[in-house]
């Protein structure tokens, strides 16, 4: 998991203008243009010093209004307007979360105007005190949601805490000098910047073209034809958070930070002049066009356009000044929450995490062991075990299930009807069927299906696995070369196992899979854990053989009592293990320079190139399994096989053991993920608040599921204390002028 930015504004909405909104709808005609154009709230928090200081005292950081910025309290802010058509947009935006909770219109326009009002006074007040404080500092996982270095970030870290300053100092003088000269959105504009990082500021411009490019988007597509669409419900399943990127994700030229590898395509510009822009499909030049006219044109009518505007160039319409303000004061009073929060020393946040681990575990010594596989289902990156029942192992196992064909079935089916299901005769005469079973890859919708996930990686800087027979293509390029955390527990370096040829007239493709039996299948699964182990070198991550494959199992000697007794041992093909060294402590399982997380992410990628059974795909470690006598609901041979494996009385089994296993369904590979072994904590040092920016471990993922409620309980209380203490003296409302809105439904 990814560290997430923890976005804490528990009183406010984010506030942008949503084209869907205005798309074939004219909020604003001749007839009500200067209703809409109203000043219907004023907000400036510089009307009383004291209201100033109670806020900032309300922070409790110590920190206070700079007698610097108080002799500048005029020129530093100005009265902020909020127009009818605001509020009107917010609505449109967000009203119907609030009338779908049971609030009546009326009652909802107060709430946003409310939300509009607050929005204004928390980045004002936020220029005010990053003035006074003269550094910028927000909380490490802000720095984490650009998914670069803090130093390309424009961040520098502090020496103790989770905190980062923006690089160099703050003061009130560059600031004026910084909106010298400039008015109205402009003002703004450059006001809000100096509180931001060229990141920042850049993140922002890519932010309202790709709005832009969104609302031209739906216009165009209404212009195009498109029956083309493959979608079928046959689609294979993707792995979760596939071409999922930071928080503050943008294309970028060269790594510059500073240099967006984007642009609005018009149609009177090329698309391919637009950066990392990609069209929609069925798109031409004449479509663009036509589409950008109507987004003009819808924005001409709702009063967005001032006269005498060039239109050939969005970035320069003085909408769109109105939207970068908006996004850029977003994201100051998303780094003043950041900022916020880090007001919570490390021992108080320490200790309420300490104290719900605590409370987390007494909770599950009392629990009952009946029924604990169905508590382990729930296992999740923020749904934690962190005790299990004594004199007991437990476990979870991957399944990649490689079946029957149907001709194989059929000749199945006569031996149940010859012998029965349950004789050591039918175990005896099924096992030759098991020689012609082969393993394809199963991807074949990730290339023709709903959508192309496929690219061809030959000319990319990615290595990644070929045997000399694989393709050279992969999947879910945004993941491997947009982002820097990749897949979770998903590898991503197994190309189509096969040959693929592009057509170019019909966009498919057609695909030719190699078939393995299972002596290459498990060559191919070893191999590709060896390279991502071994970071594509050669290595010997699979360390111990158990037990070899060899040709007696396909004329095995089966006795009643196998099958009285439940010994399915004869079922097992072949077993082995990948030696997770260090890597297999259970704090640190998941910490992705370990081979225990490396083993794991290739195996779960080979699942999803080849089992059949698709109901195991996008577990977080699989099927639960318990070490005792009972019926689980597996078939017999592999709930065998599985809780053989995950014993760990012997260094040939536990986690990273494998096994080949038949049964009625084909071969199962089955691969233990995780175990729980005998009982007790989980966790032996428990949650370590030291260890919580180490990604993988417990503490981290334990911190990160955490922290969101510790942290926003804290900055909530701040925040509607800041709020309290300013609210009364420095909000204007005009209630008359929309009290049109506010009584409907009256």
């Amino acid at each position: 998991m990814k560290k997430k930015l923890i976005l804490i504004i528990s009183a406010l909405l984010l506030v942008a203008f949503s084209f869907g909104a205005f798309a074939g709808c004219d909020l604003v005609t001749p007839n009500n243009e200067r209703d809409m154009a109203q000043v219907v709230a004023e907000v400036n928090v510089a009307e009383k010093t004291d209201d100033l200081d109670a806020a900032f005292a309300a922070l409790g950081d110590g920190n206070a209004l700079s007698e610097d910025v108080k002799n500048n309290l005029t020129a530093l802010v100005s009265t902020d307007e909020i127009y009818k058509r605001d509020l009107v947009t917010y609505f449109l935006s967000y009203g119907s979360n609030y009338v779908n909770s049971g609030y009546t219109y009326g009652q909802t326009f107060e709430l946003l105007i409310t939300a509009l009002a607050d929005r204004k006074i928390i980045s004002q007040f936020a220029t005010l005190y990053y003035l006074s404080v003269g550094k910028l500092y927000v909380d490490s996982d802000y720095i984490d949601g650009f998914e670069m270095s803090a130093t390309n970030a424009g961040y520098v870290q502090d020496d103790t805490g989770d905190g980062y300053h923006m690089d160099g100092s703050l003061s009130v003088t560059d600031y004026l000098a910084a909106i010298e000269g400039k008015e109205g959105d402009e003002a703004a504009i450059a006001g809000y910047s100096y509180f931001l990082t060229d990141a920042e500021i850049t993140y922002a411009h890519y932010l309202v073209q790709s709005s832009i490019n969104s609302a031209i988007d739906s216009y165009e597509q209404t212009l195009i034809n498109d029956d083309s669409t493959d979608e079928t419900s046959d689609d294979r399943t993707t792995p979760t958070g596939m071409n999922t990127l930071a928080d503050y994700y943008y294309p970028m030229q060269g790594g510059n930070v500073s240099s967006l590898d984007y642009g609005v395509y018009t149609g009177l510009n090329e698309a391919e002049n637009c950066g990392a822009y990609e069209t929609i499909d069925g798109s031409t030049r004449s479509t663009r066009r036509t589409a950008y006219a109507r987004f003009i044109s819808s924005l001409r009518a709702n009063n967005l356009i001032e006269d005498g505007e060039a239109l050939d160039d969005p970035t320069l319409l003085s909408y769109y000044d109105v939207e970068l303000k908006t996004q850029l004061e977003q994201l100051v009073i998303t780094k003043f929450m950041s900022t916020v929060s880090l007001t919570m020393s490390n021992e108080i946040e320490d200790r309420l995490l300490t104290d719900a681990y605590d409370e987390l575990v007494a909770s599950q010594q009392v629990s009952s062991a009946s029924g604990f596989t169905t508590t382990m289902d729930s296992v999740s990156d923020t749904s934690f075990i962190v005790y299990s029942p004594e004199n007991k192992t437990y476990g979870f196992v991957y399944n990649i299930l490689l079946p029957f064909n149907t001709n194989q079935e059929y000749a199945l089916s006569e031996l149940q009807a010859q012998y029965g299901t349950e004789s050591a005769e039918y175990y005896t005469a099924r096992a030759a069927l098991y020689k012609h079973i082969t393993a394809t890859d199963q991807r074949d919708s990730w290339f023709n299906g709903a959508e192309d996930y496929s690219f061809d990686a030959s000319s990319s800087s990615l290595t990644y696995y070929n045997n000399g027979s694989n393709s050279d293509y992969l999947f879910f390029e945004d993941s491997l070369t947009k982002s820097e955390s990749g897949i979770d527990r998903y590898a991503g370096l197994y190309p189509y196992n096969g040959t693929v040829e592009y057509n170019e007239t019909d966009k498919t493709y057609k695909l030719t899979p190699n078939e393995l039996d299972i002596d290459a299948f498990i060559a191919e699964f070893e191999g590709y854990i060896d390279f991502v182990v071994n970071g594509g070198n050669s290595g010997a991550s699979v360390t111990s053989t158990v037990k070899e494959a060899s040709a007696s199992f396909y004329t095995p000697s089966v006795s009643a009592d196998n099958i009285k007794n439940k010994n399915y041992e004869f079922a097992i093909y072949y077993e082995g293990k990948v030696d997770l060294g260090s890597g297999s402590n259970s704090a640190n399982y998941l910490v992705k320079d370990n081979v225990s997380y490396k083993a794991l992410s290739a195996v779960n990628e080979l699942m999803f190139a080849y089992t059949t059974d698709t109901a195991g795909l996008n577990t977080y470690f699989g099927y639960s399994v318990e070490t005792k006598e009972e019926n689980s609901g597996y078939v017999a041979e592999f709930e065998y096989a599985a809780q053989k494996l995950i014993l760990n009385e012997s260094s040939d089994y536990g986690r990273g053991a494998y096994c080949v296993v038949a049964t009625d369904y084909g071969w199962h590979i089955i691969y233990v993920t995780f175990t729980y072994d005998d009982g007790g904590l989980v966790y032996e040092d428990g949650f370590v608040y030291g260890d919580r920016n180490t990604e993988g471990t417990f503490s981290y993922y334990f911190y990160q599921s955490m922290k969101s409620s510790v942290t926003s309980s804290y900055t909530s209380e701040k925040q509607n204390e800041l709020l309290t203490a300013l609210e009364e003296n420095c909000v204007t409302y005009y209630e008359d002028r929309y009290s049109d809105l506010t009584s409907i439904g009256a």
